[in-house]
């Protein structure tokens, strides 16, 4: 395949608002969404002591589901918008070419080969098709709306879970920030409401520095739902969302900036060892407390995951090139049988690739861990030649779940998550035909009529 260089001035600004479709449209697509999402996996007893154990620190949708039939029709109801969207005759044109996209198809393909050799057929069955409801809906997405869009919608949905939790939590009483053991969680488990904050505060970091009006409001926001994030003591989803950040400026800088940046952190960082070393130890212990955000008693064995680790190596080495069935592996049975050996209430690997071994096995996960890596390799090379804040949040959003990934399962579930990276990919294929999006459309080289697309697409 011949490779062309991406040529930034292809790119327009995407901070200006042209108005040239109904804002109603917007808003509609984020109430279904966040609305669906939301019936499916909250509690609103989440923030009680005696709740918290028993919720799902994923928010996957097919867990919390559970069969449910109302909430198969809410999930459903995402699916059916995403197709309407993406028939609509407006929209711009997708241009699915290269190998990112084979590889998608693979997976995909792999995904529903796995339901014929799965342990619980209907439990494959019923998350694959709402993975399949979440790709009609991120491809409709991506045809309607701009990058820019996808940001205002992240942050329309994620924002108003964010004050509903507050506004639940003053209700119960449960809302104690003083309080030592306090972790802010609203209508979620905190990990689920520590990266749903972490990717808020990501989309108003990318807002605030894109837009023309308004930014100080914007940078104050990001600093509020920042603190509600801490307040979450999710130390993943505050590590990915500060990795994303650093990402996100560090591949848009020159390597001059580059270089005297890593100069200067690691003077600072030689300077800050030194102190570590003429100090006293409740320095380093108060130092260690706060990188801990205050779970030092929870650190050891990272919070029980590594002997969850060893016991589910036990049983995906039983199964390792296949695996146990899409999304199959936690049954009623083999929760009750890993419960029993970590003592601890668990039904997800708590570590989306060691999940990904467990559902399609190694074949699928080796398909899964190449779709992620050509997708963050396309993302940076755009985003390094653009200051367009839409497509900087598509690559944050790649970097945020390729971290959390690693501590844990809600990147390998069909949730809003995913929902919400899926659309960040699918912006990387979108032409500006006929563009009705909100703000300006942009111009994607890589699209562009008789012109192959560079490696990796």
């Amino acid at each position: 395949m011949q490779r062309h260089p991406i040529n930034a001035d292809h790119y327009e600004d995407l901070a200006v608002d042209s108005g040239t479709v109904d804002c109603r449209m917007l808003w509609f697509a984020a109430f279904v969404v966040g609305a669906a999402f939301f019936y499916v996996g909250h509690n609103f007893e989440a923030s009680c002591t005696e709740a918290v154990a028993f919720v799902s620190g994923t928010g996957d949708a097919m867990h919390e589901s559970g069969g449910n039939a109302i909430k198969g029709m809410a999930l459903a109801t995402i699916g059916l918008l995403g197709i309407v969207l993406a028939v609509r005759p407006f929209g711009r044109t997708l241009r699915f070419t290269g190998l990112l996209p084979f590889l998608m198809l693979c997976y995909l393909g792999w995904a529903l080969l796995s339901v014929t050799w799965s342990i619980d057929p209907g439990m494959s069955l019923r998350r694959l098709a709402v993975v399949l409801f979440c790709i009609a809906t991120a491809v409709g997405f991506t045809r309607q709306f701009s990058p820019r869009d996808i940001i205002l919608m992240t942050a329309m949905i994620l924002g108003a879970y964010w004050v509903v939790g507050v506004a639940t939590e003053l209700v119960l009483g449960t809302f104690r920030p003083w309080a030592s053991d306090y972790r802010f969680a609203g209508t979620f488990h905190p990990n689920t409401q520590g990266s749903y904050l972490g990717i808020f505060c990501l989309a108003m970091f990318c807002l605030a520095r894109s837009a023309t009006r308004g930014t100080k409001w914007l940078w104050f926001v990001f600093a509020i739902g920042f603190v509600f994030l801490l307040l979450t003591k999710s130390r993943t989803a505050c590590a990915a969302m500060m990795m994303a950040i650093v990402a996100i400026a560090w591949n848009g800088v020159a390597m001059r900036t580059r270089l005297f940046t890593v100069c200067i952190a690691g003077f600072f960082g030689c300077l800050a060892a030194l102190a570590l070393l003429w100090s006293d130890g409740k320095t380093e212990g108060a130092l260690t407390n706060a990188a801990m955000l205050g779970r030092q008693e929870e650190s050891e064995g990272l919070t029980g995951r590594v002997p969850l680790w060893n016991v589910l190596l036990v049983h995906a080495r039983a199964k390792p090139l296949q695996g146990y069935g899409y999304e199959a592996f936690w049954t009623e049975q083999n929760i009750e049988t890993v419960c029993e050996d970590v003592q601890w209430l668990v039904r997800e690997a708590h570590n989306s690739y060691l999940d990904s071994v467990l559902s399609v096995g190694l074949i699928g996960t080796a398909l899964f861990l190449a779709c992620v890596l050509l997708s963050l390799c396309r993302a940076a090379i755009v985003h390094s030649k653009t200051s367009n804040g839409g497509l900087a949040f598509a690559f944050g959003l790649l970097i945020f779940g390729i971290i959390t990934g690693c501590l844990e399962s809600g990147m390998m579930s069909a949730n809003l998550t995913t929902l919400l990276v899926g659309c960040g990919v699918f912006q990387l294929f979108a032409c500006p035909e006929n563009s009705p999006s909100t703000s300006v459309a942009f111009e994607n080289p890589l699209c562009q009529k008789g012109t192959p697309s560079p490696w990796p697409c």
